[in-house]
């Protein structure tokens, strides 16, 4: 049976691919309460928080969400992505809290913009919300400095980094996700295109999250390929031979 891209979610009633395209946040215990951890954060003013996880756990769609959750007027958000070092860091965060894009400085002069842009947040009445997503290469000496800013608070995602060196601090580490955190997952991904029905059977579901050890992304990933497998074989549901199938396919396409 040959099932042309868009038949291919036909057959399932669905307009698209549920498990592809930009990701939404899924109140998932575990997450939900990350995100009220950063927000705690910037409420009482604290300095730091680490959001940290393996990779594909989810850390970026949980920061985007609490920065959602705690946008108002009185709070500069910014939000930088994979800086390279402290002085590219530096530069961003200031482009952004100016509107505007800086000249290209020494690292001396840089730190001395983000230290006045700053204040003049503070002045206006402004509370500070620096977001960095990623970063991993970046000097935790640094960081540490960026943390002592007037009236900023800081939220780091990042994979795993050792926050053994900044005591006090608030780690919020991400972990695989159980599975019936991976059944409710899955169903809140089907949900978002409007499948009110299940399409995995519960030892299919079983399987996927066994075979992504948990990890949405890989989840993503495994649950598109089977639907269209199972599409492609007029199955009226996903086995879980499917999702072997799928799974050893992958893990062979990786050795």
């Amino acid at each position: 049976m040959i099932l042309e891209s868009g038949s291919m979610w036909r057959h399932w009633g669905l307009d698209r691919d549920p498990f592809l395209g930009p990701s939404r946040f899924v109140p998932l215990a575990e997450h939900r309460e990350a995100v009220e951890r950063l927000r705690y954060t910037v409420e009482a003013g604290q300095p730091l928080a680490w959001l940290t996880g393996g990779e594909g756990l989810g850390k970026s769609i949980v920061l985007r969400q609490a920065l959602a959750e705690i946008r108002r007027a009185d709070r500069r958000i910014v939000l930088v992505e994979n800086p390279v070092d402290a002085p590219s860091l530096w530069r961003m965060l200031a482009d952004q809290i100016e509107g505007k894009i800086g000249p290209a400085t020494e690292r001396a002069e840089t730190w001395i913009r983000l230290e006045r842009a700053a204040k003049v947040c503070t002045i206006q009445g402004r509370r500070l919300v620096l977001a960095i997503d990623g970063g991993e290469g970046l000097d935790r000496g640094d960081l540490q400095r960026l943390a002592r800013l007037e009236g900023a608070t800081i939220l780091l995602a990042q994979r795993d980094p050792d926050v053994s060196a900044a005591p006090w601090t608030l780690a919020i580490r991400l972990r695989p996700l159980t599975r019936s955190d991976a059944e409710n997952y899955l169903t809140a991904r089907l949900a978002a295109v409007g499948c009110r029905e299940p399409i995995f059977t519960p030892r299919a579901v079983v399987r996927l999250h066994a075979a992504a050890r948990g990890v949405p992304r890989g989840m993503n990933q495994l649950a598109s390929m089977a639907l269209i497998a199972a599409a492609m074989r007029g199955m009226e549901a996903v086995s879980s031979e499917v999702v072997d199938g799928v799974a050893l396919e992958c893990r062979a396409a990786g050795d």
